[in-house]
């Protein structure tokens, strides 16, 4: 089973993203710890790694940080006030969106599912694709 982990110090934004990304056949695992996220990380690899860093957090820049060091091809999407930043495992893009209403509100979330889906679908063609020199 494909797993996202969301990691948020805010336990309204931990809920409203395992809604929005839940659905069958993935799990979700929302936590609000960077050490405790890492963990799971270690534990098992996600297909995806959701962080909000929406509202200031001293352990968000070092959780990125060492994420990015340990697992450099982690798929991972980053909140940030205004714009999604989507990391595919080799290359990063930034989709700007309006934040602070509730129809920027509605813009981020509509952007954060289709990243998700790109990102997953990405991981299920990578896991189905035989290795290189393989038929």
């Amino acid at each position: 089973m494909r797993r996202i982990v969301i990691l948020s110090p805010h336990r309204p934004s931990r809920e409203l993203l395992s809604r929005l990304l839940s659905e069958p056949g993935l799990s979700v695992a929302a936590m609000s710890d960077a050490d405790e996220a890492l963990d799971s990380i270690a534990d098992e690899e996600p297909a995806l790694v959701v962080v909000d860093a929406r509202r200031p957090d001293e352990d968000q820049p070092l959780m990125l940080g060492l994420l990015k060091r340990r697992y450099p091809r982690q798929p991972l999407i980053t909140l940030v006030p205004g714009r999604l930043r989507v990391f595919d495992g080799s290359e990063e893009r930034v989709r700007d969106v309006r934040d602070g209403s509730a129809e920027g509100l509605h813009l981020l979330l509509s952007e954060l599912q289709r990243a998700t889906r790109d990102l997953l679908a990405q991981h299920l063609l990578r896991m189905l694709r035989p290795p290189t020199g393989e038929a």
